[in-house]
């Protein structure tokens, strides 16, 4: 996300009628740079709606004269763009879960929370608000041009001249849709690192290997480039999940209980539906759908089989399995093989084999344990004991001596079980 446009304070409202939660929040909203506005009603939320630059909304369970849901459904009609949170005690009411699967509630506040848990869920909201507000402006710019070109055309047509200015201007307009789509990529690709490095590190690994798999078996321009898309694009519904939920899922899916488990599975639905308002993705939308998908009928969303998978979705899901390895390229592509005919199609297993020795990965940031650091890894964030103290800076290529310090450490006095590695 460029530094000017972070620049720029996100207006918070908070509708709330408990005075110490709202001192609490307010007091965090602001020191994390917001502009904190509370309501203690949902008529008078409403209100300041209307009045429009409200960034994200967090509405209690129950605001005065109305429901939490029902003010945040104001909120999605007044400003779509606005990053909707609901403060709840009941995570696992009907209603709750139904109003995240239908995307009215990007997340939920549990009571009580976490600071950490808060700040963290703050902060990816403030991103998703950065990205949908991008995306609405620049859709609000494209429609303009496209009716800019329209009367154009239409004066160009009844003239003795020869219209050379639209077919200038329609070239243009390409241009600047294709320039669209590479801010929003990047903007959610910061959105995702926010969440959890790993996301961004797999995505931009394979949107490295498909632009060469793409060339290596003469893929149409149009569909390698629908193939980079969705790529880019395949999580961006994954921040609106728990983070412990999808911490667990990264390291072992077989890690999640089964109602954790359909709520990740959602997330290919779910992305689809962020991205189905920006025509330049719609293409894309149909492999990331798809990109969980296995070659047997077993996977999700749809538990579509063999070749009604699309064919760039079976080479999207072989090119993010072998990414989000981060092995061995020779022991990755091994242990995709063995699931040959079973998760992947064999025809897309040897498409991406011979795309891997010609990419030149680019270096991404991962999140592992602490006890799984080893000789060589070079650190991504600083390491600090638990007073503060900054014992590895980041950069810092790690010894065995070093890892041994560090484990030793940790037993004495735990460090943060998590840490960030260049990969």
């Amino acid at each position: 996300m460029a530094a000017k446009e972070k620049d720029i304070q996100v207006r918070a409202l908070l509708v709330e009628d408990n005075d110490i939660i709202i001192e609490s929040l307010t007091e965090l909203m602001k020191s994390m740079g917001f502009i904190a506005v509370n309501s203690k009603t949902g008529s008078e939320a409403i209100n300041l709606l209307n009045g429009g630059s409200v960034g994200i909304v967090i509405a209690d369970d129950k605001c005065g004269d109305k429901e939490g849901l029902e003010v945040l459904e104001e909120a999605k009609r007044i400003s779509p763009s606005t990053t909707r949170l609901l403060l709840t005690g009941r995570i696992n009411d009907d209603a709750v879960q139904a109003a995240l699967r239908e995307r009215l509630v990007y997340r939920y506040i549990s009571k009580p929370w976490l600071n950490e848990d808060l700040i963290l869920t703050l902060r990816t909201a403030e991103d998703f608000h950065r990205v949908s507000d991008k995306i609405a402006s620049l859709t609000i710019e494209k429609n303009d041009l496209a009716r800019t070109v329209s009367l154009l055309e239409k004066s160009g047509g009844g003239s003795d001249q020869a219209p050379a200015t639209p077919t200038a201007t329609t070239a243009s307009s390409v241009t600047a849709v294709e320039g669209d789509a590479d801010t929003i990529i990047q903007a959610i690709l910061e959105l995702l690192y926010v969440f959890h490095p790993n996301l961004k590190s797999n995505a931009i690994r394979t949107m490295a290997l498909v632009k060469v798999l793409a060339e290596t078996i003469g893929m149409e321009k149009k569909a390698a480039e629908t193939l980079y898309y969705a790529a880019a694009l395949h999580d961006i519904a994954i921040p609106g999940v728990d983070r412990p939920i999808i911490r667990r899922w990264l390291r072992d899916p077989e890690k999640l209980n089964k109602d954790e488990m359909k709520i990740v599975e959602q997330h290919p639905l779910q992305a689809a539906e962020i991205l189905k308002s920006f025509s330049i993705f719609n293409k894309a939308i149909t492999l990331i759908k798809a990109h969980h998908e296995d070659w047997n009928g077993k996977g999700y969303p749809n538990q579509l089989k063999g070749e009604t998978i699309p064919w760039e979705a079976r080479l999207l899901r072989v090119a993010l399995d072998f990414c989000s390895r981060h092995a061995d390229p020779i022991q990755a592509m091994l242990e995709i093989e063995e699931l040959s005919d079973v998760i992947y199609d064999p025809d897309a297993i040897r498409a991406v084999a011979k795309a891997v020795p010609l990419t030149e990965m680019p270096t991404g940031e991962r999140e592992i344990l602490l006890i799984e650091l080893q000789e060589g890894m070079t650190l991504a964030r600083d390491i600090n004991n638990a007073n503060g103290f900054l014992l590895f800076p980041k950069g810092k290529t790690l010894s065995a001596s070093m890892c041994d310090k560090l484990f030793n450490i940790d037993r004495i006095s735990p460090l943060d079980p998590y840490v960030l590695v260049y990969c």
